[in-house]
């Protein structure tokens, strides 16, 4: 039998329990830091609520839960067992090799405007052992005077200690005008994390769909990257949505990766182009995800990009047979 998929929130962590397991165990035994003491139903240290799914238990354990407990869901997942697939709400938990969040000084070494709206900021660390250390597909804050905003880290971690931003950029961004003064003169600003678990699940080996809209692609440059670190061969199916061509600054790119390489496939669609600018399909991205796959039951999905856009993926996605607990976005879960 399959291991059946257990989604912990708040976190947004997956964990992968095998058939007769409990959850506490397929946790420590996977290197998650999750809480427990006395492993007997009696402390309380790992109890927490299912929210989604059934669990069973071998021993007295559910005995120890009071009537209004058992409504409200609570388990002792020192003794629970999965029934089916599982979302569980434990706090506390820490996903294996977990990254410390902190604030570090970096550098703007450079920048590249990738389109008439994106700009690329090249990153180094004022201090190589202050630097941040990251999973693909993680974000952080970048923060210069009063002003924070998100954005996802577009590389994989590497041994230069880089990190690639893309930010949208317009005439009237103040933000990114600020951006590009910085650079011009490699001045300091800050960064905050690492945040988010939108990291490569490779356990089971489930071909990937990654979905991205506008600068979502960032995102999912950084999970590939990885991949190819990783020399996994799992089929990855890149698919890339925006309103105009120029707003798929990284086309080239993509195109590029999926010549190369046999197991990544990629899809652009347009949903605004100006005319005689797109020879390609057009309309929603998400939809062409579930015209090539039908069947979404076998799939792990990775999507970033505007809320509504992820939520409407999801709502679609759910309906051709995706399991709920397979897809991952900063979106959809607190980090």
């Amino acid at each position: 039998m399959l291991p059946y998929l257990v989604h912990i929130t708040p976190g947004n962590l997956t964990l992968l329990v095998e058939p007769g397991e409990t959850v506490l165990m397929a946790a420590l035994r996977q290197g998650f830091n999750f809480p427990y003491n006395c492993q007997n139903a009696v402390c309380g240290t790992c109890m927490g609520r299912v929210l989604r799914g059934e669990v069973s238990y071998d021993n007295q354990a559910e005995e120890e839960l009071s009537s209004e407990e058992k409504e409200e869901g609570f388990a002792f997942f020192c003794s629970a067992k999965p029934k089916t697939h599982l979302v569980i709400e434990m706090f506390h938990v820490e996903g294996p090799d977990i990254k410390l969040e902190k604030t570090s000084a970096y550098h703007v070494m450079g920048h590249t405007i990738l389109s008439p709206n994106t700009l690329l900021l090249e990153l180094y660390p004022e201090n190589e052992k202050e630097a941040l250390s990251f999973h693909a597909g993680q974000y952080l804050y970048l923060c210069y005077g009063d002003e924070y905003r998100a954005y996802s880290i577009a590389n994989a971690e590497e041994d230069s200690q880089r990190i690639e931003l893309h930010i949208r950029h317009t005439d009237d961004n103040a933000f990114a005008n600020q951006m590009i003064a910085l650079a011009e003169q490699k001045k300091i600003l800050y960064l905050e994390g690492p945040h988010g678990h939108c990291v490569l699940h490779q356990t089971p080996a489930l071909p990937t769909i990654l979905l991205a809209a506008g600068t979502g692609f960032a995102q999912m440059k950084a999970l590939i990257e990885e991949q190819l670190k990783t020399r996994q061969t799992t089929p990855l199916y890149l698919y890339w949505g925006a309103r105009k061509r120029e707003d798929l600054y990284a086309h080239e790119l993509a195109l590029e990766w999926a010549q190369q390489y046999p197991f990544i496939h990629y899809q652009a669609m347009l949903s605004a182009p100006e005319p005689g600018t797109w020879s390609g399909e057009l309309g929603y991205i998400y939809e062409k995800v579930v015209k090539d796959h039908p069947d979404l039951s076998g799939y792990q999905v990775y999507a970033s990009g505007p809320p509504d856009m992820v939520l409407a993926a999801l709502q679609l996605f759910e309906q051709h047979a995706l399991n709920r607990n397979r897809m991952y976005s900063d979106m959809l879960f607190d980090p």
